[in-house]
């Protein structure tokens, strides 16, 4: 004669049962969420979409900490979003160094020296420039039929091109807030602090690599809609 099993056990089996079937229609909608979704919620944590469609040119101050750089030092980005036209611009009492590009060229100033940058450095820039998270966030804002959007596992998104090459992802929480992001084929990626806003959209205030290489504190945000008319990319 079998002996049924006891009723403490087979009570906990039910439950565990009923807890499994409550959950499976959650985990089903995470795997259902579209890419297009996802992205809605970034755009959305990250100051709205309509405010990100009006952005065609991003000022950023940071005081940037490099782990092979003695000294934390100032950095300025002239970003204009439209078009591949990007300048740095790095102050310490050790570093006086510009560069920037402007289409398919290039200049450097390093202490007053000005150069050309080689193809592999306007190179290096432009692919920085096209899958810079401003720039990102304005072509999703804005509709660009060229890029997708890839929904992945519970919280992460991914950016392709219309040639299929993954320009970006993020790791969203359930705010929509990037947690981290990372472009091209890496995934190393950048970690993300709390959001701050400039009044138009909102920014992370601080970033940093996970392997503590590098990391930085954003002092002044300033957005436009085109570049502003005192903002050159030319060279000294």
């Amino acid at each position: 004669m079998t002996t049924p099993p006891p009723i403490r056990k087979t009570s906990i089996r039910i439950a565990a049962l009923m807890t499994a079937l409550a959950l499976a229609p959650l985990h089903a909608q995470d795997a259902a969420e579209s890419g297009e979704a996802r992205v809605a919620r970034l755009l959305e944590a990250m100051g709205g979409r309509a405010a990100w469609a009006g952005v065609g040119f991003v000022q950023v101050e940071a005081t940037h900490d490099n782990l092979n750089i003695a000294e934390p030092f100032a950095n300025k980005i002239l970003n204009d979003l439209t078009a591949p036209r990007v300048r740095f611009d790095a102050k310490s009492s050790q570093i006086d160094s510009m560069r920037a590009i402007v289409d398919d060229s290039g200049w450097r100033s390093r202490a007053g020296v000005v150069s050309a940058m080689t193809p592999e450095e306007i190179e290096g820039d432009r692919r920085w420039w096209e899958a810079n998270i401003y720039r990102t966030l304005r072509r999703l804002a804005l509709g660009d039929p060229e890029l997708t959007a890839r929904a992945v596992g519970a919280n992460r998104l991914e950016i392709f091109r219309s040639d299929g090459t993954r320009l970006n992802w993020f790791i969203l929480n359930l705010r929509g807030e990037p947690m981290v992001s990372g472009s091209w084929d890496s995934e190393t990626g950048m970690a993300f602090g709390p959001l701050a806003t400039n009044g138009t959209v909102r920014y992370a205030r601080w970033g940093a690599t996970p392997n503590g290489s590098f990391r930085y504190e954003i002092v002044r945000f300033i957005t436009a809609a085109e570049v502003p008319a005192d903002v050159t990319f030319t060279g000294p």
